[in-house]
């Protein structure tokens, strides 16, 4: 009876050590997996599923390049990069209702990133079914690598890992979730938001960081989410060549001929390179972009050149991409009569 009592003792001050380790251990800088932070990194780290669910009506999964998508039946759209999205959404917008039918078979992938090839509806709708719904969030990724130690509930130890990329991250979480398991994020971490770097330095800092972001960046989706919008005017402009097709002035004048021998290079750091082979001239600028008033507004502002600065405007942008225009209107022209048209060559 002796030494059942003693097990007994024994069996107690382990649990309660265990506990008391766990309690102190989330105090300072352990996360459970199915807590409200983890949920946010995983969400962080997991693959985009959500952003073209306008499309596949799911954020379970999304669909992979190249793909086709017939919309009411009656206009066929072919996506194989990421600008062909934009003739996608202009049609899109334009109805007041719409139906969308994939061509089968596709590829898609899922929020732990593993990829699946579909043959038909059945199967399609097969797998939204099973896999559990997640929307990404956007605007702060990690600085690979990062150590996290994962901690053992019944041994009270744990083991140290090296995370190399967003994939291995989601799916320690998704794991850990199994049996409840708590991890650990080694501080400092650096990560970027917005393109910027910062350093944190524990689980309160992370968790700041996501809460304070942009509430565009918790709606990924490309036909309603605004920075999408901007991103899909970045990626067209920034990928080739143009010259000026149309230049019309406040008073209804094309000015073209003033402008058809430039070439512009619109650059991913905001600076535009323009020549000019029939003078061998080169001259310079700076380009942005922006939402004001849920418009598009394409800044330019061009150096070295008094005809080049004639251009030097917050333009609206009419369109792009439709399938190859920049089209632009004067901000300032109430009358809609300054037009300015660059074409991809």
């Amino acid at each position: 009876m002796k030494y059942l009592y003693l097990f007994i003792l024994s069996v107690l001050f382990t649990s309660c050590q265990n506990e008391e380790l766990f309690e102190q251990i989330e105090e300072n800088t352990s996360l459970s997996s199915k807590g409200e932070l983890s949920n946010l990194i995983s969400r962080l780290n997991q693959n985009p599923t959500a952003f073209d669910d306008f499309i596949d009506n799911s954020n379970s999964l999304s669909l992979e390049f190249p793909f086709e998508i017939t919309i009411n039946s009656e206009k066929t759209f072919s996506i194989s990069q990421f600008i062909d999205y934009q003739l996608l959404i202009e049609e899109i917008s334009a109805l007041t209702d719409y139906s969308v039918n994939i061509g089968f078979p596709v590829e898609v992938s899922l929020p732990n990133y593993e990829s699946v090839i579909l043959k038909n509806k059945s199967e399609l709708d097969a797998i939204i079914a099973s896999v559990e719904g997640s929307t990404e969030i956007k605007c702060l990724t990690y600085n690979f690598p990062i150590q996290i130690n994962i901690f053992d509930t019944e041994n009270s130890v744990s083991t140290r890992r090296t995370i190399q990329n967003e994939a291995q991250f989601y799916n320690l979480i998704k794991n850990l979730r199994q049996n409840n398991g708590f991890y650990e994020i080694i501080y400092p971490i650096s990560v970027f938001v917005d393109g910027e770097s910062e350093s944190l330095t524990s689980n309160i800092d992370l968790k700041t960081a996501i809460q304070d972001l942009d509430k565009d960046c918790f709606n990924p989706s490309l036909l309603t989410n605004k920075s999408s919008r901007i991103s899909r005017f970045v990626a067209f402009i920034t990928s080739g060549e143009f010259i000026i097709t149309t230049y019309t002035n406040d008073e209804g004048e094309n000015e073209i001929s003033d402008y058809e021998a430039f070439r512009f290079a619109f650059a991913p750091n905001n600076r535009i390179t323009v020549e000019n082979p029939s003078t061998v001239g080169s001259f310079s600028g700076d380009w942005d972009i922006e939402i004001d008033d849920d418009q598009l507004i394409f800044d330019l502002d061009f150096e070295g050149s008094d005809l080049l600065d004639e251009l030097d405007e917050d333009w609206i942008v009419q369109g792009f991409a439709n399938p190859n225009k920049i089209i632009l209107r004067d901000t300032d022209s109430s009358e809609e009569n300054t037009i300015l048209i660059f074409e991809k060559i």
